[in-house]
């Protein structure tokens, strides 16, 4: 079996895993009217400051930038995973397991992925029409790979925050919030970049919300610029792909090191 194929057969039992947790962890209902409601009510808060603004641009920015944000944030959960791997007793599994520590990882969190788009989706089509603004809905299949670009750059963002707390026992939940703290902040989700320092926008460049987000406001505009956004497109593309080969790296390293030492323990306890 090539080793192509051997990853994508992890990938996908992996993936099964992680749904299948999600399946003992949530009902329909409680997933429904838990968790999908609370990032719906998300969205519909921030686009209702921009209507205590009195600003329909506001109120647009608002609403765009966080139902984006919902995907996003719902991938930086791969950071904490790690840290549910351990209290469960599979982390020196996973960690001992002939494929990499991250392909496992990253398959039994791809759930997360999911999650992110579906509330994010939500967030937009029920949000949008309650505050009266209006959204080229013919647009929506390349909305929809451009927020799919934004959760899966986010998510390895995230994998390789996991990577670096992989022999932490604790302290993943607190980092994973500083992330989204930090993407709403300085990726242009509810601020415009501009407003910071000259070298804070040039560091924002290197999250990996801030180009893929631009590309979908440009999108949703009333005259989209085609290759401004097939640009930012690629520069999250650019910024996605180097986010995964530094989780890589750090995967490699944390596991080996967890090896020689003895850190890849059983338990958080």
């Amino acid at each position: 079996m090539t080793a192509p194929v051997q990853t994508a057969r992890v990938l996908r039992y992996a993936a099964l895993s992680g749904f299948s947790d999600l399946r003992a962890t949530y009902t329909f209902r409680t997933w429904l009217f838990g968790l999908f409601a609370r990032m719906v009510a998300q969205v519909a808060f921030f686009a209702s400051i921009g209507r205590l603004l009195g600003s329909d641009e506001q109120v647009r920015y608002l609403l765009i930038g966080n139902a984006v944000m919902v995907a996003a944030s719902a991938s930086l959960t791969v950071a904490v995973a790690t840290q549910w791997e351990r209290g469960a007793g599979t982390l020196p599994l996973i960690v001992a397991c002939p494929s990499s520590p991250l392909v496992v990882l990253m398959g039994r969190s791809a759930v997360f992925v999911a999650n992110g788009l579906v509330t994010s989706l939500g967030g937009l089509f029920i949000v949008a029409p309650l505050f009266d603004v209006a959204l080229p809905w013919g647009r929506f299949p390349a909305y929809f790979a451009l927020l799919l670009l934004v959760t899966l750059s986010s998510y390895m963002a995230a994998a390789f925050l996991g990577a670096l707390l992989l022999g932490a026992t604790g302290g993943q939940r607190t980092v994973a919030n500083v992330a989204r703290l930090v993407l709403m902040t300085f990726a242009g989700v509810s601020v415009p970049r501009d407003v910071f320092p000259q070298l804070v926008q040039w560091l924002a460049e290197l999250l990996p919300l801030t180009s893929g987000l631009a590309a979908i406001r440009e999108l949703l505009g009333a005259d989209p610029d085609g290759a401004a956004i097939l640009s930012l497109t690629g520069r999250e593309t650019v910024i996605g792909l180097l986010w995964l080969a530094l989780a890589l790296v750090a995967f490699k390293g944390r596991a080996d090191a967890g090896r020689r030492d003895g850190t890849i323990v059983f338990s958080n306890i």
